[in-house]
């Protein structure tokens, strides 16, 4: 998959020993959860005539911070909130983004989506909006078939789907939503004039959940 997909569609930073470096440093589970995110997230780039090498790119690299102990992924990236640091989980994006960047990666495009994969996307950038979306909808996950589907037909209605479903989730179990994630919320056009009302994540942190971060 992976040799056809950058024959096809030229990729503009090396790849070579990317894949074997993330295959490394995870788990031999977790790895296939990878392949399948890359390989989902190719295909959703390809329905909406978006660039497939990145998005394939960006979901083999997704986890590379995933297996870490929690004692590494706070030094690579410090918390920013409570819940960063009540759940070093949480961090594994911007820590994959620190690591892949101390290593000499340097495409913005992916380097933007392994950070946000945990999170949301920001927006303006549709690759990362595809690593998110497969992330959670992958075939091995078992749930959100409903969102995947839609993701190959509209990317931007899938990616309201899943983010109002994450946030509706962890209000719905009492657990403070992050911050950025709330941002994203946001962000969407449908929420957007949520931004001015009182907070959603009033419920406090509950330190055993961890669903948002997997």
């Amino acid at each position: 998959m992976i040799a056809h997909v950058l024959t096809q569609h030229a990729h503009p930073t090396a790849w070579t020993g990317w894949e074997e470096r993330v295959r490394l440093m995870v788990r031999p589970r977790r790895y296939e959860h990878v392949v399948r995110v890359a390989e989902l997230a190719a295909r959703i780039a390809a329905a909406n005539g978006l660039d497939v090498g990145r998005a394939y790119a960006a979901g083999i690299l997704h986890d590379i911070a995933r297996d870490l102990p929690d004692a590494e992924l706070l030094r690579l990236a410090p918390p920013e909130c409570e819940i960063d640091g009540l759940h070093p989980l949480a961090l594994h994006g911007r820590a994959g983004r620190t690591l892949l960047e101390r290593w000499g990666y340097a495409d913005l495009v992916v380097l933007e989506a392994v950070e946000d994969h945990t999170t949301g996307p920001r927006g303006g950038n549709p690759v990362a909006q595809c690593v998110y979306i497969a992330d959670v909808s992958e075939p091995g996950r078992g749930v959100n078939a409903d969102i995947r589907d839609l993701a190959l037909q509209d990317l931007n209605k899938a990616l309201e789907k899943a983010i109002i479903s994450k946030v509706t989730y962890l209000q719905g179990k009492g657990i403070t939503v992050h911050p950025r994630t709330l941002r994203s919320y946001h962000a969407l056009p449908c929420c957007a004039h949520l931004a001015a009302s009182p907070p959603v994540d009033s419920p406090p942190v509950q330190p055993a959940a961890t669903p948002a971060f997997r």
